[in-house]
């Protein structure tokens, strides 16, 4: 039973959800204590028990303390069976953490597997919908994770609602993946929408992106403008560099009383200073490697330009785990990970 310490590092979701999908993968029971200690409302949320309930489920596990508020957590996996999944988060709790800790553990099942989950599609701190679908699910591919995604509904924080819908198949060659020299630069698109909302807030931020990438750096992009079918109003953007080798994206959310060219200049300026660097990925994209990296088995190497304190704290999970990862380079400054191939 290894034992993890929810009052260090990121102290919530990210060690949590990582131990989830190794834990379930690897059939290494952990239990996890002072669970958020440092945090204004310690103890489980109810987005941390959504993905604590999916891997549950998903592989007939034994739990205890799951419940909102508990500062510790038990949990021992059985054995992972494909299917189909429904999970539902009251609030706007994002639905794809979950689906991030649950469809690279279903991939290692001898069967396909749907999953639907309510919640949040567009939540502050979170991949949003876009993030994880083009993005996310594009890089996992090349490491042999067929997976695809369905936006039934967007839920915008704060009032959640959303519904997503998720397929993945079995996992029967997994590939190590390096991305570390992106190469030339292919490709900047974007799709900029609105769920909910009147007038032309869409094509306003699509416009102001494309107009500060082309004036300060003459980037050209293309853009795609679209209108969601939402529980709640809101608007989103996500802007994708496509390199020859790697591929880096930066979300956005709208927020009231920001301008939707304020939005876009910000999303602009965001990949701009990727594109200075010389980076494979975005710091996000980084730690959300990391668990499939190690689940696939294949494991691999990744730079971004700014290590962040989730990276960190995911490679000391894995190596928990008994899966030998590390960084290098400092917080806050360029550097990135590797996962050893077992």
């Amino acid at each position: 039973m290894l034992t993890l310490d929810g009052s260090n590092g990121e102290g919530g979701g990210q060690i949590l959800r990582t131990a989830l999908a190794l834990s379930t993968v690897t059939g290494q029971p952990f239990e996890m204590v002072k669970i958020r200690a440092r945090r204004p409302v310690p103890g489980l949320r109810p987005q941390h028990l959504a993905a604590v309930r999916a891997a549950t489920m998903v592989s007939g596990a034994k739990v205890g303390g799951a419940f909102e508020g508990s500062p510790d957590l038990r949990f021992e996996p059985g054995s992972i069976g494909a299917g189909d999944y429904r999970f539902e988060i009251a609030t706007a709790g994002a639905a794809s953490l979950v689906l991030q800790t649950v469809l690279p553990t279903l991939a290692t099942a001898a069967g396909a597997s749907r999953v639907e989950v309510t919640g949040g599609t567009h939540v502050t701190a979170s991949p949003s919908f876009e993030y994880l679908s083009r993005h996310w699910g594009g890089t996992v591919a090349r490491m042999g994770l067929d997976v695809g995604f369905q936006l039934v509904r967007a839920g915008f924080y704060p009032a959640g609602g959303g519904e997503v819908h998720a397929r993945v198949a079995p996992w029967a060659r997994p590939a190590g993946l390096v991305l570390e020299a992106r190469g030339p630069l292919l490709q900047v698109r974007g799709v900029s929408g609105v769920g909910k909302l009147k007038g032309d807030v869409g094509r306003r931020q699509a416009d102001a992106t494309r107009d500060r990438l082309w004036e300060a750096r003459r980037v050209e992009s293309s853009w795609e403008v679209v209108e969601a079918p939402a529980a709640s109003p809101g608007s989103f953007l996500l802007v994708e560099a496509i390199f020859e080798q790697t591929r880096a994206a930066f979300g956005f959310l709208g927020v009231r009383g920001l301008r939707a060219e304020a939005l876009g200049d910000r999303a602009a300026r965001t990949l701009l200073q990727f594109l200075d660097s010389d980076a494979g990925v975005d710091p996000h994209l980084a730690d959300q490697l990391a668990v499939p990296l190690a689940v696939g088995g294949g494991g691999g190497r990744v730079s971004t330009y700014r290590v962040t304190q989730h990276l960190v704290t995911v490679a000391e999970i894995l190596s928990l785990f008994g899966i030998p990862a590390r960084t290098w380079g400092r917080v806050g400054g360029p550097g990135g990970l590797d996962v050893a191939a077992h």
